[in-house]
């Protein structure tokens, strides 16, 4: 209240003691004034008490009536404004919060999904490798088998050969011995050379061996029947070299056929291999964008959260002092108001 204090060093300031005609009836009017704020009707009594005219009085009251108006219009704007703008804030902020807390939600829901849809992947991606390693393992037995029956064949045919040929070796010998020795036996060496022939390329244990050795009689018919069953073991290795050429062939077949079939899934689950890792790498990248949005999204809740409060606080506050500063003045106008209708009246009925 300046203009009060303006008012008081204007009282003290006046030394007449002469009072106007009526000042002591308003005098006790204004003292009968019921107030809190006795500091100025104390000013007031005093200016008039020390001669003061009621006219000048009315004046400076009816200013710093006006100037407390004033000044109570001012703060009511400038009240209205500030609480409008933190209103606003408050309001703002409370939508803010709510974006951030539901962008959280459908953040941390996409997580969730790429988090799921990275465990699929990644057990795709496990299948594929385990698909992998099962061709790579089934490749490598089929070369192994195709290798040992290669092996085997070639071992085969390679004894087969050998006994064709002395097959082919024996037989004619003996039709020459047939045919020189016509109804007479053959000698012992011709015998034993024969029977050591057939021993060395059949085996000792080969069914004819031990046939032409436990032959007492080697004469012209017991050779034509020996020749015989040769020719027939020569026919039946002719036909078994036959047999071993064509499944030979058809397992070189079949062995190209299952490389390529192991070839083909095998691109395809390279393929997919890729094409999954790719998704593995793109999710990842995915997810780590997810958290650290995550992260930003928290932090700035926080602070809007604490914001929020702090805002919420002040108007708080804000509101309360204003409150407090209005009713104050309201009442110290009201005073005055009343201490300026007494002298105003009291200048009219006096002139």
């Amino acid at each position: 209240m300046k203009a009060i204090l303006i008012l008081g060093l204007l009282v003290f300031g006046i030394t007449a003691v002469e009072l106007e005609a009526g000042v002591p009836i308003l005098l006790k009017e204004i003292k009968a004034i019921k107030t809190d704020h006795t500091d100025f009707t104390f000013l007031l009594d005093l200016e008039l008490s020390q001669g003061g005219k009621v006219s000048e009085v009315v004046a400076l009251v009816g200013d710093l009536l006006e100037q407390m108006k004033r000044d109570q219009l001012n703060d009511d704007l400038e009240y209205a404004h500030r609480t409008t703008t933190l209103g606003l804030d408050i309001e703002w902020l409370v939508i803010v919060l709510r974006n951030l807390t539901k962008e959280r939600q459908d953040k941390n829901n996409q997580l969730s999904e790429v988090n799921q849809v990275l465990v699929g992947l990644q057990q795709q991606l496990d299948a594929l490798t385990e698909q992998l390693n099962i061709l790579n393992g089934k490749e490598e037995q089929l070369r192994q088998t195709r290798a040992e029956e290669a092996a085997s064949y070639q071992t085969r045919q390679e004894n087969n050969g050998k006994v064709l040929a002395a097959l082919n070796e024996i037989i004619p010998k003996l039709q020459v011995a047939v045919f020189d020795q016509e109804g007479k036996s053959l000698l012992q060496t011709e015998q034993f050379e024969i029977v050591e022939k057939i021993k060395r390329e059949l085996g000792h244990n080969h069914p004819i061996a031990i046939m032409v050795s436990l032959t007492t009689k080697f004469d012209v018919s017991t050779v034509k029947r020996i020749i015989d069953k040769l020719e027939h073991i020569r026919n039946a290795v002719i036909s078994l070299m036959q047999q071993e050429d064509e499944q030979e062939t058809q397992s070189q077949i079949t062995f190209q056929t299952q490389i390529q079939e192991v070839a083909e899934l095998r691109e395809k689950f390279s393929k997919d291999f890729e094409v999954t890792s790719q998704l593995i790498k793109k999710r990842t990248n995915d997810k780590v964008l997810l958290e650290k949005r995550l992260t930003i999204i928290n932090r700035d809740l926080s602070l809007t959260e604490q914001l929020l409060i702090q805002t919420r606080e002040y108007k708080e506050q804000y509101d309360a002092a204003y409150a407090v500063r209005k009713g104050k003045r309201i009442s110290e106008i009201k005073t005055v108001q009343q201490a300026y209708d007494l002298v105003e009246n009291h200048a009219r009925k006096h002139k």
